[in-house]
């Protein structure tokens, strides 16, 4: 118990730390972490870095130093005289970057100026007609449309890549499907790998050499999905067996610590989503931020490690709580091994399906890192208020 109770502190502390800013952040409701909002008004500056996250973030404001932020709507309508790292469920870059931007998130949307370099990674990915990226460009995704211009090369790994804007230097792509609409323009040479030739308009207009680049020997789309199916079928079976052992097991050594973050999961469900899609998305930023200073580079290490650890137990705290769900138990019923088993039966299963699969893990390790949290901050309340009573003659 002390090991789960230590990590379930640090984890808390964690999140604490990251809700702190520099500058005060605009909090609409005070009262719960979900309903955070954090905003930079336009007309307001910033000197020196600047982090931000919640559930909606706006920048309109002007930050003189770099901007750091994540959430799950993130819009960048403001200048920000540095770099920006961002990550989000849906992210909207239309302000001004004066240097590099590094983006994640599900949907990417570029339509401002981006003064250096752009790095951008997500299920659709959407440089607009109206962006500028003045030197390079390096995207990956789903789906990825290139429609403003850049200012030197551009390199795109994608399942769809199409491009409808000018490329001063070098375009690379490697895709499933390529096209050059009539308004792309590439300055320099095309290179692509992919079994299909890119599909290029007659208006379009590539200057320099159009180049396949061979796959390699014995390589196919086909027998590539054959081979990421098989790796899939064991991943999971693999992830089974480690988790039904190790879900025992916590539930063996601290049963009550387990009722106690499921039933935060059952009563409150807001704030556990709030407060476990922050610390999901901000604390491997952190950790991050922490290892490339090098002072940090310890706290970074294990920060990181602490984070594996938690992204774990979730999943065992949202499985219980489903098969307590699947069975109508209550909390406190004498064994949990049997929702446990049920509900990862169950999980496991859904885990096969495309889409669902993705999006369920997601909301497992969210709702369940979230209430560990809620779980650990009432935990830890409710030890401060017995030291106090017993302080007092």
């Amino acid at each position: 118990m002390n090991m789960i109770g230590t990590l379930t502190c640090m984890v808390a502390a964690t999140a604490v730390l990251l809700g702190t800013s520099p500058v005060s952040a605009e909090q609409s409701d005070a009262r719960s972490p979900l309903g955070a909002r954090a905003v930079l008004r336009a007309g307001q500056v910033v000197q020196g870095d600047y982090f931000a996250f919640g559930p909606q973030v706006e920048i309109s404001g002007i930050v003189n130093g770099d901007l750091y932020a994540a959430g799950g709507e993130v819009i960048v309508d403001g200048v920000v005289n540095g770099d920006v790292i961002v990550a989000g469920a849906k992210v909207i870059l239309s302000g001004t970057i004066a240097q590099d931007a590094r983006v994640a998130g599900a949907h990417v949307m570029v339509s401002g100026t981006i003064g250096r370099n752009a790095t951008l990674a997500g299920v659709d990915v959407h440089v607009t007609e109206t962006a500028t990226v003045r030197e390079n460009v390096i995207a990956g995704g789903g789906s990825v449309q290139l429609s403003g211009a850049i200012g030197r090369d551009a390199r795109v790994g994608a399942w769809h890549a199409t491009f409808s804007n000018e490329i001063e230097r070098d375009l690379i792509v490697a895709a499933e499907s390529v096209r050059l609409t009539s308004k792309a323009s590439v300055g320099g040479r095309l290179r692509y790998w992919g079994e299909v030739a890119p599909s290029i308009d007659e208006e379009a207009v590539v200057r320099g050499p159009i180049t396949r680049r061979p796959l390699p020997e014995g390589w196919s789309t086909e027998r590539a999905r054959q081979g990421l199916i098989g790796m899939r079928f064991l991943a999971a079976f693999v992830s089974f067996l480690s988790t039904l052992v190790l879900g025992l097991i916590l539930l063996r050594v601290c049963p009550r610590f387990v009722g106690q973050v499921t039933a935060a999961m059952r009563e409150r469900p807001a704030p556990s989503a709030g407060w476990g899609l922050a610390a999901l998305v901000v604390t491997p930023l952190v950790a991050l931020s922490f290892v490339v200073t090098m002072i940090l580079l310890p706290a970074g290490v294990i920060l990181l490690a602490l984070y594996g650890v938690a992204l774990y137990l979730a999943r065992i705290f949202a499985i219980t709580y489903a098969g307590q769900w699947f069975f109508r138990l209550r909390d406190d019923s004498p064994s949990l091994a049997r929702p446990f088993v049920a509900g990862l039966l169950v999980y496991s299963l859904l885990t096969l399906v495309p889409v669902i699969g993705g999006l369920l893990t997601f909301v497992t390790v969210m709702m369940g890192l979230g209430a560990l949290l809620v779980a650990g901050t009432q935990r830890l309340a409710v030890t401060e208020d017995q030291d106090t009573m017993e302080g007092i003659p």
